[in-house]
């Protein structure tokens, strides 16, 4: 039996074409500062802040990037979610009765562009839509 040798086998296989891009990537792919986890905290900061004091309406933290908004004895609700994996802040609602078209989105997704939460597919603004969904909340605020 041959004696064993302690030294390791250096790797036996060249490097290819794809060794050269971890340099370039280092090189070129520069981590941005995270502009949209402070804006989206402010956000919804504002949010908070601009509805203190409507009547009946619950606002409900549910973590640090998420509120529930809802009014009392009423059915529906508006989650506003930031996302920090994928920068977005995503609005959803339920509890509604209103006819939904079947494949109609659950959610839409608002990133930052500029100093604006703009919807992704370009159907709107953070705060415009908000208001929308709290219209469906206080129908009585609704106008023609």
């Amino acid at each position: 039996m041959p004696p064993q040798d302690d030294k390791e086998t250096p790797d036996e296989l060249p490097p290819t074409a794809l060794a050269s891009l971890v340099a370039k990537a280092k090189e070129k792919v520069v981590q941005e500062p995270d502009r949209h986890g402070p804006a989206a905290l402010k956000a919804m900061a504002a949010i908070v802040r601009d509805l203190k004091g409507m009547p009946e309406l619950s606002v409900t933290r549910e973590s640090g990037a998420r509120i529930r908004l809802a009014r009392k004895g009423k059915v529906g609700f508006v989650v506003v979610d930031y996302d920090a994996a994928v920068r977005v802040i995503e609005v959803s609602t339920g509890g509604f009765s209103e006819p939904v078209e079947p494949g109609t989105p659950k959610s839409h997704r608002y990133t930052l562009v500029g100093a604006e939460w703009q919807r992704m597919d370009e159907g709107g603004e953070l705060f415009a839509e908000i208001k929308r969904h709290l219209v469906k909340l206080y129908p009585e605020l609704a106008t023609d």
